[in-house]
């Protein structure tokens, strides 16, 4: 709108606004009336769930050989200790 923000919670708000109408059929207009109080859609939709052993098995099966991601994180950091961190991450 032209405004400057600077709270955080502005700030976020702001940022959801464009990507909700990016990324979603509804526009920014209909995040904007849904942050005036009113619940937001995603708070009512369910979460996807994967189970332990499907987040070990993605793990087992990553490719170390792929470049690192924008995380810079090494595809072998995640695979090789695939039993360790597929709880923690199961519950992420």
């Amino acid at each position: 709108m032209g405004d400057l923000v600077t709270q955080d919670m502005e700030k976020a708000e702001v940022l959801n606004d464009f990507l909700a109408s990016v990324f979603t059929s509804k526009g920014s207009s209909q995040t904007a009336q849904n942050t005036e109080g009113k619940s937001r859609d995603w708070e009512n939709e369910e979460l996807p769930t994967k189970g332990e052993g499907q987040v070990r098995d993605h793990l087992r099966n990553l490719n170390v050989h792929k470049s690192m991601g924008p995380d810079e994180l090494l595809l072998r950091v995640l695979r090789e200790p695939a039993d360790e961190v597929a709880k923690p991450l199961h519950h992420v």
